[in-house]
C-alpha cells in the first residue's frame, strides 16, 4: 500500500478539511447582503447569470468581493484536504476492518468523498469563473446549482459514514 495511506494523513487531512470548513462558515457572514442573505450559499444556488450579477454587484457595494474571491480560493483547498482526508480514511477502513459490513462502509466512504470532489470542485470552478470575470453565466450558474445538491448529498453520506466507521473500527480494534 502507498505510504499515503496511513492514519497521520487521514487525520491531517480530514482533520484540516474540518478546521478549513468551520474557518469559512465563519467567515460567510462577510458576504451576507440584502440580496445575498445567505451568503455563498445564495451564489451557488444562483442558476442565472442575472442572479449572480446581482449578488456579486451587492458583494462590490459592500467591499466583499475581494473576500469572496479568497473564499472560493480556500473553498478549493478544503474540497482537496476533505477530500482527500475522506479517501484515505475510507480506503484504509475498506482494507483493514475485520467485518465485511464495516469494509463496506469505508468503500461507501471512498465513493462518497470522490462524488462529493468531483461536485464541489464542479460547483466551486464555476463559481469562480464567473467571480474572477465580474459576470455571470447562465451556463456556469446553472451547472453550479446542479452540482449543488449531489455536492450536499455526497458530503453528508461520506461525513456520516466516516463517522460511524471511525467508531466502529475504534471499537473493533479495542475488543
Amino acid at each position: 500500500m502507498s505510504k499515503l495511506y496511513n492514519w497521520r494523513n487521514f487525520w491531517i487531512f480530514w482533520g484540516g478539511g474540518l478546521a478549513l470548513f468551520g474557518y469559512l462558515i465563519l467567515s460567510n457572514g462577510a458576504l451576507e447582503t440584502l440580496v445575498a442573505p445567505n451568503g455563498i450559499l445564495d451564489h451557488q444556488s444562483a442558476a442565472t447569470a442575472e442572479r449572480v450579477n446581482a449578488i456579486q454587484e451587492s458583494w462590490a457595494s459592500a467591499g466583499a468581493l475581494a473576500m469572496a474571491r479568497w473564499g472560493m480560493i480556500a473553498d478549493l483547498v478544503f474540497i482537496t484536504l476533505y477530500m482527500s482526508g475522506g479517501i484515505i480514511g475510507g480506503r484504509l477502513i475498506w482494507q483493514r476492518a475485520n467485518s465485511p459490513t464495516l469494509k463496506k462502509v469505508g468503500l461507501l466512504c471512498v465513493l462518497s468523498y470522490f462524488v462529493f470532489g468531483l461536485t464541489d470542485y464542479i460547483e466551486t470552478v464555476c463559481q469562480l469563473i464567473q467571480l474572477v470575470n465580474e459576470q455571470g453565466s447562465d451556463i456556469l450558474a446553472g451547472t453550479a446549482a446542479l452540482a449543488k445538491p449531489v455536492k450536499v448529498a455526497s458530503w453528508i453520506v461520506g461525513t456520516v459514514a466516516m463517522i460511524a466507521a471511525l467508531i466502529w473500527r475504534w471499537s473493533e480494534t479495542r475488543a
